[in-house]
């Protein structure tokens, strides 16, 4: 009886463990919840970890959700390896320079497709940044998550000090062309202490998303020797013979400290740029503004990053993975605690009229930003984009840099740039 007894034991402990253990496997995770995993980069990983998730898995108890954030220098490559072996996360966030790599490589969910549907979100999105999920036959491979409208970030104090009005609509219209501006940053920099702009960079980049031109057009042919790259380059060359753009690379610690030391006396860049230059201007409430970039053949907005969500083709545990999308992108309470942390401006339409996104921002003197920054964001175009984007980007860079601070003529660093980007791009 006893061997009866403890044969049956035995069994139903072997039967508990195998039911256990099947349980979990149905689920993807422990305790009956269903586990995905996230890649991202610095500070989204943060955000999500403090705002995204917590709000997510409250709404959603039955998908815990994991946040890995890699380095911004790596974190594409890395993604693409994982991704094309298999080894990657079900959800995986992708950044505006590196759309047209990720689309192409074909790693992604077509979320056009059942049980996904998304093309019910055409309209509901920024249109500018619709056209980038969007490829051939339909394909739609991620969702927009936050852009970037860009404008003119100016330090009052310097346009007050030079007798210069301060108001935003005073100074944009005091900067109303790309002429205006040479114009007043001759009364705006002072040999070796202060200058008008940060990087030359600014002004192509700038001035390219005006005009709505590429470095690449749908034939593959380089573009930087078209008009508006030269217009920006010999822009460029104007500031620098007006000793008119700092020394400071972009990101450096001496570029963040122009900020703080109020050295500077406009930027160009996305709203996010007002979260960062809080970071790096702490005591400096109310010395700054907001306005729209001088205007290039009529067109004042320019754009200036963005990102996007989408879920990887390997996912085990797609249905939870498509939650998380559309809740990252779409979700009010989550849309709202992004903005408010770290400024990500909503691509979803219906953001636009909360009023989160309208309230006055005291950093900027009580200025209601989002006045600029809805008006462009409505107003922006698409360029056409392609992978070797990112090899001319940083040769146009290099050679602004040898127009500049080299010292060499347009047409001589043009030329080294072209057979630079020839040697590399694909």
């Amino acid at each position: 009886m006893k061997k009866v007894v403890s044969r049956f034991v035995v069994l139903f402990i072997f039967l508990f463990l195998f039911t256990a253990c099947s349980s979990n496997e149905n689920t993807g995770g422990a305790k009956g919840k269903t586990e995905i995993t996230v890649w991202t980069w610095p500070n989204n990983d943060q955000t999500f970890e403090e705002i995204t998730i917590p709000l997510f898995e409250e709404k959603h108890p039955d998908i815990n959700v994991t946040v890995q954030g890699f380095s911004q220098d790596s974190y594409h490559d890395k993604l693409a390896t994982a991704a094309v072996s298999g080894e990657g996360p079900d959800v995986a966030m992708i950044e505006i320079a590196n759309v047209v790599k990720f689309k192409e490589l074909g790693a992604f969910e077509d979320l056009s497709k059942e049980p996904y549907g998304a093309n019910e979100f055409e309209g509901q999105y920024v249109d500018f940044f619709w056209d980038y999920v969007t490829g051939e036959d339909g394909y739609i491979f991620a969702l927009p998550k936050n852009s970037a409208p860009a404008a003119m970030f100016y330090n009052k104090t310097l346009f007050k000090d030079a007798g210069l009005p301060t108001e935003p609509e005073d100074v944009h219209n005091l900067l109303k062309t790309w002429d205006d501006y040479i114009e007043v940053a001759g009364k705006l920099s002072k040999t070796g202490k202060q200058w008008m702009i940060d990087t030359p960079s600014r002004i192509v980049e700038t001035i390219m998303q005006q005009a709505g031109t590429s470095y690449f057009n749908e034939e593959g042919k380089l573009q930087i020797d078209n008009e508006d790259f030269k217009y920006g380059y010999d822009l460029a060359k104007k500031l620098n013979d007006l000793e008119a753009i700092s020394p400071y690379e972009a990101y450096s610690p001496e570029w963040n400290a122009s900020m703080q030391n109020g050295t500077v006396a406009t930027f160009f860049a996305g709203n996010w740029f007002g979260k960062y230059l809080k970071n790096n201007a702490v005591g400096t409430e109310g010395e700054w503004g907001i306005t729209y970039a001088p205007e290039y053949k009529g067109q004042s907005s320019f754009n200036n990053g963005g990102d996007f969500i989408g879920i990887l083709k390997d996912s085990k545990n797609k249905e939870a993975a498509w939650e998380f999308v559309k809740f990252v992108s779409q979700d009010m309470d989550n849309l709202k605690g992004m903005y408010e942390k770290d400024e990500l401006y909503p691509a979803y339409l219906a953001g636009m009229e909360e009023e989160w996104m309208n309230q006055e921002n005291e950093f900027f003197g009580g200025q209601v930003t989002n006045e600029v920054f809805q008006n462009v964001q409505e107003k922006m175009g698409n360029p056409y984009v392609t992978e070797n984007d990112p090899i001319a980007k940083d040769a146009v860079q290099k050679m602004l840099t040898n127009i500049t601070f080299g010292g060499k003529s347009i047409e001589d660093a043009l030329g080294q740039a072209e057979d630079e980007i020839s040697s590399k791009v694909k």
